[in-house]
């Protein structure tokens, strides 16, 4: 029998005879590898016995062997197997005299170079000195990883050299610019100046292609993340040299000083949130260089004795493999029994020497390798598991739990090393390699629940084995010969054989697949649901658990603070959810019970099977949830156990007291249903859970599923991973698609910028140009073509890796089972408050990914088209759902519609739904925009009119676009100024129409607020102009804050937006302001014309506020321009106007009436419209004359966000000849003659009733004015309180409020004084007797 080891004392297993007497019975067993049988010498061992070491014993071991013999001549003391040793000493002796001899005798073995111990000072141990940082940085545990938090830092290592030939390595975990290479002790860094930057250090940047020695040169080659940097000093000939992944770059310096006083310590500087880690000898080199030394000593003599211990181990294993089996089972025991000693000897020299980093990966990983048949050379090997399953047997019996955990750590960081080093080539040799091998170690059960429970997660990132890096530019170029590239729209093409290129991009999808497939095959061991009794138990239970733990500590707002080495990168957690989106498919498909749905049952979202830790749900936080739908959840939650009834007791205990149930956390006493153990540790601090156990989110109960099969435990483990999925495209996957549509995007740019060349170039050929301005075109020319040949190899790697088919696919499939379980939800009534937040936030960037990340067009299938309907109509019914309170939710819903309704396709889609969705989306969008966030609905009725208004057609204003500058940066927010193209929707325009003159409940109101919102809106924007312009009068120089130019800004898009919507109503349905028998009709169109003259009185004129701003130029504000907000105030007044040329009397022309009637009516702003000043220049004085030109500048500086406005002279008006005025006129390509003509008419009509009516006769006295407008007489008296007003004055504040103006009194009625009607009564208008002005 075999005991497992607790100490280091020999255990002593001796086999007696019948006779008494311990004998020796020629049987080595496991020992015949090890040792000799009695009474023979080394040189007279028979054949079967002859040690295979592989070397002769020396003198010293036979005599170390003698005097063991004579020491214990009876052999009674002997420890070890006596049974199965010959007479002169134990397998424990045996062992440490062969060790001891080996590690006096280094230069034996090749296994170490020798290390030069001269010419080095410092401590044993290498790492970065944290006393030298210059900046911030954070650090891993070992001081050998580093992550940058703060502009430029800068640190050196606690080791120095003044002699020899030195290295040391850098694994770059960013590709951003760091400064690395060597730095003496006087080198004097700050955050502006780093390694390289002052005398006597010496570094190489690949991010920018330089060396740097005070000056800097053009060097070596462009890095990237997962490149190995060796940094090489040679002291002797005066020497620096760089080299990446092995291949050198070049000498750097070959003038490094060197002599008395003067000593190198290895030194990088680090732009903020840039990473790395290195190795300055603590493991192996990846390319050790000839004849340079680590600044690290290895550990030869360790590595000599740990090489001999797996060697023997290996041995071992093929020992027990081969043993011949005899049909005597004692004796095929005692084998066993040997065996297994024989491995105790060997560990308890060997579990000592695996907890160093180095032995493990010189030894152990290349001894795993063989026995596995794992090699570098051969892609697809056939594993050899059976042999590792042993040798891990071996180490598992043998190894302590300390010794056991730390082998395994770093063995798994040693593969994670590996497999995060940049691939050589598009074969991926050495990621295929580490990944084997990591699978090798995981296909053993228990070797996988261990590395689970305290290794993977814990220790090491393990979802960056699932990533893929892209091949660097040069493998790339192998791959992709012929690069290929087009236009978004396909006119313009690079000229290449697209057929090769596509080959290209199959090739390198080929290869990612091979990967992917070895990835998914691990990530099938870890979510293993049958390699224990209880499921509970299994490596699927515990891979959950340690996955919820991953996705709390990387969710939005999560309060758990982790390091930021600890964080992963947006690229791995893409991968990680293609990957585990893979295998769910997979075992779904073979898990799932005949006609269970695809999608996420609503009960998890409240029966407590998972914690959401500090996850927002759509109703708002989830403890008060808790409280408000108690009597829903007792409901839905049927106690069909006792355990249940406990549940709901303590939920109900939880909401009455003043602990949140956010607090609470359930975890399960007997096998839990969920397929992970979440929140244990809280049974045993809280006594009243002890019974309790997870809510079962299947109706079935067990009984009927089968105790025995796990098929329910099974499914409900697959569903809250597919829940964790769900939340790992919202915590990062979704991000990186966006970073890689930039890259597209500014790909696609440099495709414009050449064909804009080419046609000028074609001009100046034309035109018979300079020579040097075709040299400078040229140039510039092929400035972009190796730019975009760069870019269209990268693009490959993107069309194959990240915008294949299949992950294309993976979306579509995400976005049908979340839109699934968002209907399911909704159906639950109330209930639907308890989804999380991140199922609304996934759903809507799948559509943002779908129509904007992808080329692959959204409309490419019928299945695909149908479910953006599906998704459009949730979206349509759900944007203004008063269960959802979360306002990110809600933002998120009413975004993502706006998104839809700027793309043709899936505008198509919208269009699509059932005519009844239709409407209601309708009614929706016509709400009332007060108490709540109307922009974003705004914009949507914007962009059903954008392409039919006046002037309306563009995708960018016509005056930016000779305008140069930053692009805007590429984002879904449907902002009004966002360069959409227009697809105007007749169908939604007639929806509105009808909604609109079928209920005056929905119009009224909806009008009203509309002309508010302008109002209020324009009011802001035109007080910051004027804020602006009065700092820029001033004589010293102001600094406008950026907040307030964003501020100004967007106030001017809201009213532009709000304007172009009255265009879109008065144009379909101009009834709603001139049907004067409609109730309001006429106080709205009164309301209207007071605002667009306002608009045009304080924009029209260049010497007011509006056109000096606009004639600044300043950054921030280049979207407030005459253009967008005359051509909308125009396509108003034209359309008001041309109803009324058409009538045959003057009285039919209600809006000619009330335009003229309006106080702020002025001919000559009308006048401006075409350019015309002849009568007068309108428009409302800043207060600084004329826009100011040469003499006043904007200039914004550099380091600070504001903007800084000097002034040469007090904004004197001497330059107002030189202003370029608008006109309509002079924008041809986008305002049609026809459109001119129509505003002729206009303005000819306007001035012939201005004519006809005459001078105004000499008013009211002013006492009887309206106090509030002084516009028209105080007509209309309050009860009880008496106060009168105009009439108009008192209709648009009763629309809104119902006090008095000045008494604040409840207005009971109103009666008009003329005529002694009540026009107004208690809170209702009175819709019989309409208010006239």
């Amino acid at each position: 029998m075999v005991r497992r080891r607790c100490d280091r004392r020999p255990i002593a297993v001796c086999h007696v005879w019948d006779d008494g007497q311990r004998r020796w019975r020629g049987s080595w067993g496991a020992v015949q590898t090890l040792t000799h049988p009695p009474c023979h010498t080394p040189s007279t061992v028979p054949p079967p016995y002859r040690p295979t070491f592989g070397w002769n014993y020396s003198p010293n071991i036979r005599e170390d062997l003698q005097r063991y013999q004579g020491g214990h001549p009876d052999g009674q003391c002997l420890d070890g197997i006596t049974s199965h040793l010959p007479d002169y000493g134990s397998v424990q002796c045996l062992l440490s005299v062969v060790l001891e001899d080996r590690a006096r005798h280094p230069h034996q073995t090749s296994l170490v170079p020798p290390w030069p111990g001269d010419g080095r000072l410092g401590p044993a141990v290498t790492h970065f000195d944290n006393k030298s940082v210059v900046g911030s940085f954070s650090f891993g545990q070992d001081k050998l990883v580093l992550n940058s938090q703060d502009n430029f830092s800068t640190i050196r290592g606690n080791t120095c050299v003044y002699k020899g030939r030195w290295q040391y390595e850098l694994m770059l975990g960013t590709k951003g610019v760091m400064q690395v290479g060597w730095a003496t002790l006087g080198c004097k860094f700050s955050e502006e100046k780093g390694v390289g930057d002052t005398p006597d250090s010496y570094a190489y940047d690949g991010n920018r292609q330089r060396k740097w020695n005070v000056a800097t040169y053009k060097y070596g080659a462009m890095w990237q993340s997962g490149d190995i940097i060796s940094c090489t000093l040679d002291l002797e000939e005066g020497k620096v040299e760089f080299f990446r992944n092995g291949k050198s770059l070049g000498p750097a310096f070959t003038t490094v000083k060197t002599g008395p006083g003067l000593a190198y310590f290895p030194a990088v500087s680090l732009a903020i949130g840039e990473s790395l880690a290195a190795n300055f000898g603590a493991t192996p080199f990846r390319y050790p260089q000839e004849g340079f030394a680590p600044l690290q000593a290895p550990p030869t003599q360790d590595l000599i004795r740990a090489d001999s211990c797996v060697n023997w181990l290996g041995r071992l294993v093929h020992l027990s493999r081969n043993w011949p089996q005899s049909e005597d089972m004692a004796l095929n025991n005692r084998h066993r029994t040997c065996l297994l000693i024989v491995v105790q000897h060997i560990a308890a020299h060997l579990g000592p020497l695996l907890a160093r980093p180095y032995v493990v990966e010189a030894c152990l990983v290349p001894a795993l390798a063989r026995i596995a048949q794992v090699t570098l050379d051969q892609p697809s090997p056939t594993l050899a598991l059976e042999p590792v399953h042993t040798l891990i047997d071996f180490l598992i019996a043998a190894l302590e739990n300390h010794e056991l955990h730390r082998c395994l750590e770093n063995l798994v960081v040693c593969l994670l090393t590996g497999h995060k080093q940049a691939a050589e080539d598009i074969k991926f040799r050495g990621q295929k390699y580490n990944l084997h091998l990591l699978y090798t170690l995981l296909s053993h059960p228990r070797l996988r629940k261990i590395c689970l429970t305290h290794i993977l997660f814990d220790k090491v990132q393990f979802p960056s084995f699932v990533n893929i890096k892209a091949v660097d530019e040069e493998g790339l170029g192998v791959v992709v010969g012929s690069v290929w590239w087009a236009s978004k729209d396909g006119a313009v093409n690079s000229g290449g054989d697209r057929m090769a290129y596509e080959a290209s991009c199959r090739i390198i999808l080929k290869a990612v697949q091979e990967v992917e497939e070895i990835q998914v095959s691990i990530l099938r061991l870890l979510l293993c649901a049958t390699d224990a009794p209880h499921f509970e138990d299994t490596s699927r239970a515990l891979f959950l658990a340690k996955f919820r733990t991953f996705l709390r500590e990387h969710a939005p707002g999560s309060r758990v603070r982790v390091p930021i080495l600890r964080h992963t990168p947006l690229p791995v957690i893409l991968c990680l959810f293609h990957r585990l989106l893979t295998i769910f498919e997979e075992l779904w498909r073979k898990e799932e019970a005949p006609g269970a749905p695809s999608c996420i049952p609503p009960r998890l979202f409240y029966d407590g099977a998972l914690h959401y830790f500090d996850t927002h749900r759509l109703g708002g936080l989830e403890s008060h949830l808790l409280k408000t739908f108690k009597k829903e959840l007792n409901k839905a939650l049927p106690a069909t156990h006792s355990t249940d009834e406990k549940v709901l007791l303590k939920i109900n205990n939880a909401t009455a007291g003043a602990n949140s149930v956010t607090s609470m956390e359930l975890g399960p006493s007997q096998p839990s249903t969920s397929g992970a153990l979440l929140n244990t540790h809280s049974l045993a601090s809280d006594p009243t859970l002890k019974d309790l156990r997870h809510l079962s989110v299947t109706v079935e109960s067990e009984d009927k599923l089968g105790r025995g099969s796990g098929l329910g435990r099974g499914r409900d483990s697959l569903l809250h991973l597919l829940d964790g999925i769900v939340l790992l495209y919202h915590i990062g996957a979704h991000k990186q698609l966006g970073k890689v549509a930039a890259q597209r995007d500014s790909m696609l740019d440099n495709v414009a910028h050449v064909a804009d060349i080419d046609r000028k170039i074609e001009y100046c050929k034309k035109k018979g140009g300079n020579p040097a301005l075709f040299e400078e075109l040229a140039a510039s020319r092929k400035v972009f073509v190796d730019k975009l040949e760069e870019q269209g190899r990268q693009q490959a790697w993107v069309l194959a890796a990240i915008h294949s088919s299949q992950k294309f696919a993976h979306l579509t499939k995400l976005m049908r089972i979340i839109l699934e379980t968002l209907k399911a939800a909704s159906r639950e009534g109330e209930l639907f408050a308890f989804v999380p937040d991140f199922y609304v936030e996934s759903l809507t960037e799948l559509c943002t990914a779908m129509r904007l990340y992808f080329n692959t067009p959204p409309q490419s299938t019928d299945s695909t088209q149908a479910l953006l309907t599906d998704v459009g109509e949730f979206l349509a019914l759900h944007f203004c759902d008063s269960r959802i309170v979360y306002a990110d939710s809600k933002d998120s819903l009413i975004q993502a519609l706006a998104g839809f309704v700027c793309h043709p396709p899936t505008l198509k889609a919208l269009e699509a739904m059932p005519e009844e969705s239709r409407r209601q989306m309708v009614r929706n969008l016509l709400q009332p925009y007060e108490n709540r966030a109307w922009a974003q609905n705004n914009w949507i009725l914007v962009r059903f009119w954008k392409g039919c208004g006046f002037g309306f057609r563009y995708t960018k204003s016509p005056h930016l676009t000779n305008k140069f500058g930053p692009k805007p940066p590429n984002s879904d927010n449907s902002n009004f100024t966002q360069a959409t193209a227009p697809c105007p929707s007749p169908t939604f325009q007639r929806y509105v129409v009808e909604v609109l003159e079928s209920s005056t409940e929905i119009s009224t109101p909806f009008l009203n607020s509309l002309l508010n919102q302008l109002n209020w809106a324009f009011s802001e924007f035109i007080g910051m102009l004027q804020e602006i312009q009065n700092a820029s009068n001033r004589p010293e120089r102001v600094f406008i804050d950026s907040r307030q130019l964003r501020i100004c800004a967007t106030c001017f898009d809201l009213a532009l937006a709000l304007l172009r919507v009255l265009e879109m109503i008065v144009n379909t349905a101009p009834q709603l302001f001139t049907d004067f028998t409609r109730p309001n009709a006429e106080f709205l169109l009164s309301r209207l014309c007071q605002l667009l003259c306002q608009v045009l009185n304080r924009v029209s004129g260049w010497s007011g506020c509006f056109g000096h701003v606009v004639g600044l130029e300043i950054p921030g504000l280049e979207t407030i321009h005459h253009y967008p907000i005359l051509t909308a105030v125009t396509g108003i007044l034209v359309t008001l106007i041309r109803h009324d040329l058409v009538q045959a009397s003057s009285k039919g022309q209600v809006a000619t009436r009330t335009l003229l009637n309006e106080p702020s009516f002025q001919l000559s702003s009308i006048y401006q419209l075409l350019g015309d000043t002849e009568n007068g220049d309108g428009g409302c004085s800043g207060g600084g004359g004329a826009v100011w030109g040469a003499q006043n500048t904007m200039a914004t500086s550099p380091t600070s966000s504001p903007s800084r406005v000097t002034s040469g002279g007090g904004g004197g008006g001497n330059n107002a000849a030189t202003i370029n005025k608008f006109s309509l006129k002079k924008y041809p390509d986008h305002i049609n003659s026809s459109e001119i003509t129509q505003v002729e008419r206009v303005m000819g009509h306007l001035e012939a009733c201005v004519k006809l009516k005459g001078e105004k006769s000499p008013g009211e006295d002013e006492d009887s004015l309206c106090t509030i407008c002084y516009a028209y007489p105080a007509s209309a008296a309050f009860r009880p309180c008496s106060h009168s007003s105009c009439r108009a004055c008192v209709t648009q504040h009763l629309m809104n409020r119902t006090d008095c103006f000045f008494c604040k009194a409840t207005i009971q009625e109103v009666v008009d004084q003329t005529t002694g009607t009540v026009v107004y009564q208690a809170t209702t208008l009175n819709k019989d007797s309409p208010l006239k002005t």
